[in-house]
């Protein structure tokens, strides 16, 4: 099925769909997302995805199948899987890759064939392990390492990276649904139906720690426990502007900050480039408050 036939939004406060449905000539297609995870939101999710699977049989004019099902799950898996292996070596100290580019092959884990970007991470996974092994870097061995938080950062959004690594710091993680979000959790495989299939898929989604959910507490574990993995020196959350949830759960993510002892930056920002100098200005700062890594 082309992309160009459907395009899937999650509901959005501006309605911005309505709009997106009228420039596609009918092509859009609303999920209703529940705001907790509890028993009722659990059944809504699970009649959305429900819908949404027979939305895809009729454009499509083919049938899912248990079979198709079960090897269309275990291929998104397996990108899964390569995708937190990128995710554990980045852990190590020096950086093996930049967060620049490992934010990018994070976004175009969304676009890309998920058979042929496995094999290709699997790949780039191989040479940084070759990388960690000699001790080669893109910095230097205890340079200042950065946990990104927050908003999605959807291509052409790469300005918070750019600006941090050209200060000599190495971004080390996204907290974030581009990010460790999309790949932490894995499908469970096995299942005998097609019903009880769906079930799981509608299931491991809601594992996922958005900020539209509420409440949203295991997202203040779950930087706890990224942060201290990949080693951070500090976090840096970023909200896009007019993301009112991210904007909100800044606050709690500075508590957790707190209670770990690791310097926080609170940043909120657009895809515009009008605001680099500001946000340099502010990161350097933030970076030199850390103490290390910063360049003249």
């Amino acid at each position: 099925m082309s992309r160009r036939q459907i395009l899937l939004l999650a509901r959005q406060p501006a309605k911005a769909y309505e709009l997106f449905d009228e420039m596609t000539n009918g092509k859009v297609y609303v999920m209703e997302i529940p705001h907790k995870k509890g028993e009722d939101g659990q059944a809504l999710w699970r009649n959305e995805v429900k819908r949404f699977s027979a939305k895809l049989e009729e454009i499509s004019g083919k049938k899912i199948t248990i079979d198709k099902l079960k090897q269309a799950s275990k291929v998104v898996n397996e990108k899964r899987k390569a995708l937190q292996r990128l995710a554990s070596l980045r852990s190590a100290d020096p950086s093996p890759i930049s967060g620049l580019d490992a934010l990018l092959v994070n976004q175009v884990a969304f676009y890309d064939d998920p058979l042929r970007f496995t094999a290709k991470v699997n790949e780039l996974c191989d040479e940084l392990t070759e990388r960690i092994k000699s001790g080669t870097g893109v910095s230097e061995k205890g340079s200042t390492r950065i946990l990104i938080s927050g908003s999605p950062m959807a291509i052409p959004n790469w300005k918070i990276h750019a600006i941090v690594e050209g200060n000599g710091a190495t971004i080390v993680g996204e907290e974030s649904c581009v990010g460790e979000r999309n790949f932490a959790s894995l499908l469970d495989e096995n299942f005998s139906s097609i019903a009880e299939g769906m079930q799981k898929i509608a299931g491991r989604y809601l594992t996922i720690n958005c900020a539209c959910f509420t409440p949203n507490n295991d997202r203040l574990t779950d930087i706890e426990i990224i942060a201290k993995r990949v080693k951070a020196d500090g976090i840096l959350h970023y909200a896009i502007q007019f993301c009112t949830p991210y904007m909100i759960e800044a606050t709690k993510v500075k508590k957790v900050a707190d209670k770990i002892k690791m310097p926080f930056l609170r940043i909120e920002t657009d895809y515009s480039m009008e605001d680099m100098g500001q946000l340099k200005t502010r990161i350097e700062a933030f970076l030199e408050m850390i103490g290390k890594g910063v360049k003249a």
